[in-house]
């Protein structure tokens, strides 16, 4: 059970895993609080994106902008399998 438990949170336990490995502590052997770590997450992402708007922080990024690449719909008999 504890195994179905990690992989539906499976992204938060990889950023917690990150932060102990950056951190160089041991990662604990108690069950993992994913609801804890992805509260704590979403408030740290909150702050510092509130902290970036209050110093009026302008991104300067120079890439040159995608663009989107057209789809077409194809009709049922153009369509096929590859098997």
């Amino acid at each position: 059970m504890y195994l179905l438990y990690v992989f539906s949170d499976c992204g938060t336990y990889v950023a917690a895993f990150a932060e102990f490995l950056s951190d160089e502590i041991n990662v604990p052997s108690i069950p993992f609080q994913s609801e804890y770590l992805r509260s704590r997450y979403a408030t740290l992402l909150w702050k510092y994106g509130t902290d970036k708007a209050n110093v009026g922080y302008v991104s300067e990024n120079d890439d040159p902008i995608r663009l989107k690449v057209a789809s077409i719909l194809l009709a049922d008999d153009e369509l096929f399998n590859v098997d």
